[in-house]
This record gives C-alpha cells, sequence and structure tokens, in this order.
C-alpha cells in the first residue's frame, strides 16, 4: 500500500445516492452562519496509529509507524453507513505528554469540602 494514500467517497456503495444525513445537517449549521465555512460535521471520524501494543517499548522514539484517519456519515436514501473518506500516512513515535496533576487544595478548600459546603 503506498505511504501517503486518500481516498473520498461521494456515492453510496449500496444506492449510489450522493446524499448525506450528517453532512447535510452540517451544511445547514454553516448556511444559518452557526458554523465555519470549512467546517465538517460526520458520524464518526477516528485517527490513530497501527502498534502492537506488546512491542511498542521496543520500537525507537522518532520511528516512523503506520497512521490512519477515516470518516463515515450515513445515506439518506438506504440508511448505509459508510466510509466517506479513508487516509493512511506516517507518524513519528514519541514520549506520551505528561498528565497534568491538579493544583493541590488549599486550607480553605479543603475545610470547605470536609464540612460539605463546595
Amino acid at each position: 500500500m503506498e505511504k501517503n494514500f486518500h481516498k473520498s467517497f461521494t456515492k453510496c456503495p449500496c444506492c449510489g445516492s450522493e446524499r448525506r444525513f450528517l453532512e447535510q445537517l452540517g451544511e445547514e449549521l454553516r448556511a444559518r452562519g452557526l458554523a465555519r465555512p470549512e467546517w465538517q460535521f460526520h458520524l464518526d471520524v477516528r485517527q490513530g496509529v497501527v502498534l502492537d501494543p506488546a512491542k511498542d517499548a521496543a520500537i525507537p522514539i522518532g520511528s516512523e509507524i503506520p497512521a490512519y484517519g477515516l470518516m463515515t456519515d450515513i445515506c439518506t436514501n438506504c440508511g448505509c453507513i459508510y466510509a466517506i473518506d479513508i487516509s493512511r500516512s506516517d507518524a513519528k513515535k514519541s514520549l506520551a505528554p505528561i498528565p497534568l496533576m491538579p493544583m493541590p487544595m488549599n486550607r480553605a478548600q479543603r475545610r470547605r469540602t470536609e464540612l460539605g459546603r463546595n
């Protein structure tokens, strides 16, 4: 497979209709000025990398690993849920972000919490 693969599907694979339910809802919002002109709405949007968790630690930081992206919607004619856009690229492995720790409560906050007066 190509390293930089991208394909869009404009028609329902079952009935050939070009009308999609959630895409039309997004168009309504844009027409009313309630969404940015470039914004799109889909049933599902997923992206990630293909990585065997058991081998994750053995892959060096900076290594290229396969990445994917996909979007789905629903045909308004027959109700078929189908992919409208799929892509494959490469991503560089990086360190996982460090989770932020919540700020510790001060004495007054702890006292209010203990007394149930949030």
